[in-house]
């Protein structure tokens, strides 16, 4: 049996419809009022003892409130095929009340989030977070939630990883990542054409993940170095990972060079930065093969660019009288033909 609506219903879904369609001139208020709601729920989040609330009523608070701002973002209407920027401020804030909303929803079913890593739960909040950043990016052609969904994506990931296999080492992770960042890359390839904006955060998220990479290796050396039971020996990244430091710091850079992004440019930087803190601690004083390399290499590409320049072959005689072939001249220049007349001459008479 097919259920007809009536009209109460459709005027009630109508006239919610409506609510949550902003007018495009008062977008950018929306937008500001949303942020500073998530801000207040945050700190009343960090403010309130466990015991204060009941997680149920952290839950809703949070999930409300993510509800009504994604449904904001995504009612908005696009500006030329793009969101205009109050959009996307709604779309990121709905995403972010929305994490900390299902992580206390894991926590009304039971799940121990103070206990260790929770790998279990952080598995499947990414996952559906990714999900939702998702569909809000084809939804509405936002970039920024595509980022957002391929971070979740990537979390949960090295989650469902560490959830299955137990792993106490961050080698895995290290592999996980890279793929991470080698299937962003091919994706950022093939939007580059059509999706340019899309295609430069995919492009950050590659080098996201990279960098991941060098600031988790930092992090447990300077942990290391606080404990007390010795300070850590050894390199503190292999030679491999930092050679894709180094790669992914330069290839970022001249990415955002040349498709003029400042993202992927200021990431690359980053990505350089920690090369060189990583490989720089714990060396002895004496030049080793990775300084060397690079001073070789950036000498030799100044070289290269400076090198004298050879001046152009001079163009033939007929190019500069102005009777150039008509393959070489512009499409503008109205071409100019000579007839040859092979008729008989007639006589005085017929003139």
């Amino acid at each position: 049996m097919v259920r007809v609506p009536t009209a109460g219903t459709t005027s009630f879904s109508c006239v919610l419809a409506e609510l949550l369609r902003p007018p495009p001139h008062r977008g950018p208020l929306i937008a500001a009022g949303a942020v500073v709601l998530a801000t207040g729920l945050a700190l009343a989040e960090l403010r309130l003892d466990a015991d204060a609330l009941a997680p149920i009523w952290h839950c809703l608070a949070f999930g409300v409130a993510a509800g009504i701002t994604l449904g904001l973002g995504l009612q908005a209407p696009n500006e030329g095929g793009r969101p205009p920027a109050y959009q996307s401020v709604l779309l990121i804030t709905g995403l972010a009340l929305l994490y900390p909303a299902l992580l206390r929803l894991a926590d009304v079913l039971g799940a121990e989030l103070g206990d260790g890593f929770p790998a279990g739960e952080l598995t499947w909040v990414s996952a559906v977070e990714a999900a939702v950043a998702l569909f809000c990016g084809v939804r509405r052609r936002s970039a920024v939630c595509l980022l957002i969904a391929a971070l979740a994506a990537g979390v949960a990931l090295l989650s469902g990883w560490q959830w299955i296999f137990g792993n106490d080492t961050f080698t895995a992770s290290r592999w996980l990542l890279l793929a991470t960042a080698i299937a962003l890359a091919l994706v950022s390839l093939v939007l580059r054409a059509g999706s340019p904006r899309q295609a430069e955060l995919m492009a950050d998220g590659a080098a996201l993940a990279i960098l991941a990479i060098g600031l988790q290796a930092l992090g447990s050396y300077f942990l290391k170095t606080l404990s007390l039971f010795g300070s850590p020996t050894g390199p503190i990244l292999p030679g491999f990972w930092e050679f894709i430091l180094l790669g992914v710091g330069c290839g970022a850079i001249a990415y955002g060079a040349i498709e003029r992004s400042p993202g992927p440019a200021w990431l690359g930087f980053a990505n350089l930065v920690v090369f060189v803190v990583v490989t720089g601690l714990q060396t002895e004083a004496t030049l080793y093969w990775w300084p060397l390399i690079l001073i070789l290499l950036g000498a030799g590409a100044m070289g290269a660019g400076l090198r004298p320049r050879q001046p152009l072959p001079p163009e033939p005689d007929a190019y500069r009288a102005g009777d150039a072939p008509l393959a070489s001249r512009s499409v503008d220049e109205e071409p100019v033909y000579r007839v040859r007349d092979d008729s008989p001459p007639t006589s005085v008479g017929e003139r």
